[in-house]
């Protein structure tokens, strides 16, 4: 999933549970920043005091994403949850077992660690986390967080909206332009590139897990026929991550709670089909429109995201809006610092690292560190 989903689509559900907008807006901030974190290492303060964070994500021409060790800690507890099902058609059974699987057994006991560590200072933060890690086992499903012929695809075909342009880049060309054409060709060309060079996660089949509008089906890396419903997974998917939410306000994991009410349920499923803009943000700017005019039933809000720079939570934290942060660099310190969101976001992300390599998946018998 995407920023329209992992923040604006967390904020509305958030809300609809119970949370407040200040709360609501922590759990989508964290949520979003999972995939925008991906610099890792020391920050030093002049004092001598020092903070070391991990990170969440990498950019795709990053050199550690070859890494199995770094691909294990990052993509596999924060984006690709293992199943944990056994009776897949490879040979081997880690294989079967490391494929994320949604609202898995696996998914079920992160959502319960989570609950259990509420009352920690990091807890919406954890929470937020959480949140996005569970709704991407809707989006993640049939793929795992290692780089494995596992994950290859062929054969992709868009049912909705239709390919039109996929096998005739050049009418594209003719109609469009470059601009029309590139998108046409990529969608031709780099599956069998990613298939051959580099099978990791869902990259063979593209953004097209992340965007909540498609229909469409392709051949998996043992040859078998996979259709993805898109729009129907992520509205289970929120609706799922309504329950979590409620279990996490009363505090009982195991509490038989309600999804989305109708009214919410409706508008959201609207969206779902007829926000389909190729870029997440732009889908995002329709989710936070509808806040702001009070479409949901919690009223008008006005949700924001601040990836970086001024009113980021790094800059904040930091006094710094830079994205890479060198060891030489020096920050000033205050006690302040301890209870800033950038931190406690990052005191969350390795408290659900540990949790998820050292904690659950060994649980189930999966050893993936």
């Amino acid at each position: 999933m995407e920023i329209d989903f992992h923040f604006g689509a967390t904020y509305v559900v958030a809300r609809i549970a119970g949370f407040s907008h200040e709360e609501a807006d922590v759990i989508a901030t964290c949520s979003q920043y999972i995939d925008d974190t991906v610099n890792s290492g020391p920050v030093n303060f002049s004092t001598g005091q020092a903070y070391y964070r991990i990170s969440t994500a990498h950019d795709l021409a990053d050199y550690h994403i070859a890494l199995p060790v770094d691909e294990r800690r990052v993509w596999i507890p924060f984006h690709f949850l293992p199943g944990n099902d056994p009776s897949g058609d490879h040979d081997e059974e880690f294989y079967n077992r490391i494929v994320c699987r949604p609202n898995s057994r696996v998914a079920q006991a992160m959502a319960s660690a989570c609950i259990e560590r509420r009352a920690a200072a990091h807890g919406l933060h954890l929470l937020g986390i959480t949140s996005h890690v569970f709704i991407d086992t809707w989006a993640h499903q049939g793929f795992a967080g290692i780089n494995h012929p596992i994950n290859l695809a062929s054969e992709i075909v868009l049912e909705e909206p239709p390919d039109t342009y996929g096998a005739h880049w050049w009418e594209a060309l003719k109609h469009g332009g470059w601009k029309a054409a590139l998108p046409a060709m990529t969608r031709a060309v780099m599956p069998r590139l990613i298939n051959r060079a580099f099978p990791m996660g869902h990259g063979a089949v593209l953004h097209f897990p992340d965007h909540p509008f498609r229909r469409w089906h392709y051949k998996d890396g043992l040859g078998r026929l996979v259709t993805r419903n898109n729009p129907q997974d992520f509205l289970t998917a929120l609706d799922e991550l309504c329950k979590l939410y409620r279990r996490y306000i009363v505090g009982d994991a195991n509490a038989v709670v309600a999804g989305l009410n109708a009214s919410d349920r409706d508008v959201i499923a609207r969206k779902i089909v007829e926000l389909k803009a190729e870029e997440g943000s732009e889908r995002l700017a329709a989710w936070v429109q509808a806040v702001e005019q009070g479409e949901f039933s919690f009223g008008p809000a006005q949700p924001s995201y601040v990836k970086s720079g001024p009113g980021s939570w790094k800059q904040i934290a930091l006094g710094v809006s830079t994205a890479k942060i060198a060891p030489s660099m020096k920050f000033h310190y205050s006690p302040a610092f301890l209870s800033t969101n950038w931190k406690l976001f990052h005191d969350a992300a390795l408290a659900h690292q540990y949790s998820i390599l050292h904690d659950i998946l060994p649980r189930f018998g999966i050893c993936a560190i």
